[in-house]
């Protein structure tokens, strides 16, 4: 697997939080219960602690877990910052914490993780999200899953036990879902493997699509003109489009209540988070591309 720079900046960044996170989360929980001071104090060394060593080990499983982790330290130090009195820890910690969330954010970081967990001889391009879900649903699930974590850990440190197991036991369920909904986000890949190439994504497919490497004519930029079946699910970006020698059978599943339907293509589009990782790689690998 390809080094990633990012994820070495991404190390520099975090590992100073807690030096700058202490006086400013000192200042901002001075005067509150001694329970909710250890209680936030240990859970802030727990995220901080998690999350530096999800970055430590590539996998596709702690994808979803690292970008829901990583954006709560934002609203931490925003917090702690607005809380406290704004001072050069604040300011520093506001910049380490927004520059961890850039990055963690970057289809590179996704390309390091989801390769982490790839079998000998293949490369998987993450696919981008579908752009309806970033307008709405994606933050929504996200601020479900935060929300639940915050609120519940905070209420029942504060010794208000019903509200606490209230918004525990509701957040919980809905948390599960969300994690679920952003879990399928990440597990959608174009995979290139000796044999050709693959298209894995559970939301639009209801099985992975092998297309061999003697099937493929190019594999190109899209055009606007294009007749191939678009596989993007509305994704923002410039699109690939895979051409065909010969009609293949594919197996639509879109709706998973719904039967399975079977379509013959002769091209189909793709979009791929880092296109021109998924040129150079088809290149590499004796694919035409354009």
């Amino acid at each position: 697997m390809k080094r990633n720079s990012w994820i070495y900046v991404f190390r520099l960044a975090w590992i100073p939080i807690p030096l700058l996170g202490y006086g400013v989360f000192g200042s901002a929980l001075d005067g509150k219960s001694e329970p909710l001071q250890v209680t936030v104090s240990l859970s802030l060394w727990i995220l901080w602690s998690v999350v530096l060593l999800i970055s430590l080990i590539p996998s596709a499983s702690l994808l979803t877990l690292y970008r829901v982790i990583v954006p709560i330290s934002v609203v931490a130090a925003i917090w702690g910052s607005i809380t406290a009195e704004m001072n050069a820890s604040s300011i520093l910690l506001l910049f380490c914490s927004a520059i961890c969330l850039s990055i963690s954010l970057l289809p590179s970081i996704g390309f390091w993780f989801i390769n982490g967990s790839a079998y000998g001889d293949e490369v998987r391009i993450p696919l981008r999200a579908p752009g309806p879900l970033l307008l709405g649903p994606v933050p929504l699930a996200w601020i479900v899953v935060a929300s639940n974590l915050i609120f519940s850990i905070i209420l029942l440190s504060s010794q208000n036990y019903v509200s606490g197991f209230i918004v525990l036991a509701t957040g919980s369920g809905l948390s599960y879902f969300s994690c679920r909904s952003l879990s399928a986000l990440s597990q959608r890949w174009l995979v290139f493997v000796p044999a050709g190439i693959v298209l894995h994504d559970n939301m639009v497919l209801a099985d992975p699509f092998l297309i061999r490497k003697s099937m493929i004519k190019e594999i190109s930029p899209a055009l606007a003109s294009t007749n191939g079946l678009d596989l993007t699910m509305s994704s923002i970006g410039m699109s690939l489009e895979v051409e065909l020698h010969e009609p293949a059978e594919l197996s639509l599943q879109m709706n998973p209540l719904a039967p399975p339907e079977v379509n013959v293509v002769t091209s189909f589009l793709v979009s791929p988070s880092m296109l021109s990782t998924a040129l150079e790689e088809a290149s590499a690998r004796n694919i035409a591309t354009l």
